[in-house]
């Protein structure tokens, strides 16, 4: 088996936002687009893509707000955009410009001293102690303001004289902009800068457009509606996914769609597979070494996803709300407070949630309920499992609590029950189950199908044939006759090795029911005679009849 070497950040699919950003460029309004998304999930590869794809003849300026410098000094980022503009612009009026912001530089060198003697000879000395220190900070600020205006001022005199017809600004890693650090810069490019820069273009009859990053939606008042397009980046598609696995040498079908499920085409999770793929070498794959590879997965995706990409950039308790309401499968305030109440304080309760809940990895669920992303609650369950077992244990009995008290009727009950005691969670679910069949309740049905389905749960085989065999009972109900029996071979399949033959008799008796319904009686007799054959192995004497 050949294995090719792939970018560690590779670019799939795409297709559809490649196809808008060509849009984009080319209509007046809107003239803005910012982009959001998880970390990882892709947006900088994307931004990287839309870059080389770009017309020649547009002119492109990239910033990153990774860069602390430039997320922190304004002047830093006139100088990004300064040396990327150099041959679209007057070199005299460029020489000018350089001027200017060398002098810029200059006065922010030593701000002290000069505000210092400006507010002493405004005050003629009358002033001392902490009124001389509150004079001064107002007054360094405004000496601050100020010298940033002049050399603003300065690139939109320099910009004027650009003599390409249009302009894109590509803007990454944004949401450092909404946080303390970033707010100066970010109120100055995002509600001065920029609105500026396209009213001037707009003047002189020439296009100017911006795509902005970031991981969180942020705020632009300056900028109208009507000029504003939001969009959220979705997950890589199956399709992409499919296709880089295909490209790094995965021939096997089935193990590309185990990784498809386990990554849930998240851009970084992928390629984190990717590298344990090709890690293995000329080395083949097999059934047995794919919890091998689920464990080799989660260890690296924890350290380089969950902690570099989002836990190390949140603060307290932000970062501890996120890490522990991944074991909820969803929730709304008054079970974050119950169950958390730790991580809430008891001012500013609803103030702390809204924020919390603007988070991408947040999925809004309607009439006030909220989950974490799929792909966070398997990382962090499988970390939290083995390594905060005390915890794990008494936030799920926290939530089991509450739901058996004020939402006793939600699947999100049975999913606890199931964390805390599968064996006896189980029993108690099945019997919901079959009520619910009984009463044909299929809304009902299908919620606590979905909960026993959960990809956090560890259940032993002997549940996953139960839940197999009532998911078929499921489609079967549905007259969806082959995902039935999709899930009845799988059910028979997890009973024959448990070697639980009452459990393979019911399979085989339920699958003789799709074949007789498809008018394929041979088939069905076969399964009927070796369901009889084995309940009466078993002495069920009921099961006997029934056959």
């Amino acid at each position: 088996m050949v294995k090719l070497s792939v970018p560690r950040n590779p670019f799939v699919g795409r297709g559809d936002e490649l196809s808008l950003y060509q849009q984009f460029l080319m209509q007046e309004a809107p003239w803005f687009w910012q982009i959001t998304g998880q970390g990882g999930i892709g947006k900088s590869r994307l931004l990287q893509r839309f870059q080389e794809e770009t017309p020649e003849h547009i002119l492109v300026i990239a910033l990153n707000f990774a860069n602390t410098a430039l997320r922190t000094d304004i002047l830093e980022v006139l100088e990004q955009i300064r040396w990327q503009i150099e041959s679209y612009v007057d070199a005299q009026q460029m020489q000018r410009f350089e001027q200017t912001l060398q002098d810029g530089y200059a006065k922010l060198a030593h701000p002290l001293r000069d505000v210092k003697q400006e507010v002493s000879l405004a005050e003629h000395a009358t002033l001392h102690g902490q009124g001389m220190q509150l004079q001064i900070n107002t007054a360094l600020v405004e000496f601050r303001r100020n010298v940033y205006k002049q050399v603003t001022n300065a690139l939109y005199h320099l910009l004027s004289t650009c003599h390409s017809q249009q302009i894109v600004f590509l803007l990454d890693t944004c949401e450092w902009l909404g946080e303390f650090e970033g707010q100066e810069v970010g109120q100055w490019l995002l509600n001065g800068f920029l609105p500026e820069v396209h009213r001037r273009f707009t003047r002189q009859r020439k296009r100017c457009s911006a795509v902005l990053a970031s991981r969180i939606k942020l705020p632009l008042p300056a900028i109208e509606q009507f000029e504003q397009y939001l969009y959220a980046l979705p997950f890589l598609d199956e399709t992409a996914v499919e296709t880089y696995l295909q490209q790094i040498g995965m021939d096997d079908r089935e193990l590309r769609q185990f990784v498809y499920q386990l990554t849930h085409g998240h851009a970084l999770c992928l390629a984190i597979m990717g590298i344990l793929w090709q890690e293995r070498g000329t080395q083949t794959f097999t059934r047995a070494d794919l919890p091998t590879l689920q464990e080799q997965f989660n260890e690296r995706a924890l350290l380089e996803f969950l902690q570099e990409r989002l836990y190390q950039r949140l603060p307290s308790p932000l970062r501890e709300l996120v890490k522990y309401s991944t074991l909820l499968r969803s929730f709304d305030l008054p079970l974050l407070r119950m169950v958390f109440a730790d991580f809430f304080p008891e001012q500013h309760q609803a103030d702390l949630f809204e924020q919390f809940i603007q988070y991408p990895f947040i999925e809004a669920l309607g009439h006030q309920r909220y989950a974490c992303h799929d792909l966070l609650r398997e990382l962090q369950a499988a970390r939290m499992r083995v390594q905060e077992p005390e915890q794990w244990s008494q936030y799920h009995q926290r939530a089991l609590k509450y739901l058996q008290t004020n939402e006793k009727d939600s699947p999100d009950w049975y999913f606890h029950l199931l964390i805390l005691d599968e064996h006896h969670g189980i029993a108690i679910w099945e019997q919901a189950v079959q009520e619910a069949q009984l009463q044909g309740e299929r809304t009902r049905l299908s919620g606590l199908l979905q909960v026993i389905f959960d990809n956090v749960l560890h259940l032993a085989p002997g549940s996953c044939a139960l839940r197999a065999y009532w998911q078929g009972r499921y489609y079967y109900y549905g007259s969806e006759m082959d995902a039935a029996l999709v899930f009845y071979q799988q059910a028979l399949r997890l009973y024959q090795e448990e070697k639980d033959r009452s459990g393979e008799a019911n399979v085989l008796q339920a699958m003789g029911d799709v074949q007789q319904f498809r008018k394929q009686m041979d088939e069905a007799m076969d399964s009927y005679q070796a369901a009889l054959a084995l309940f009466k192995l078993v002495g069920s004497k009921l099961g006997e009849a029934n056959v």
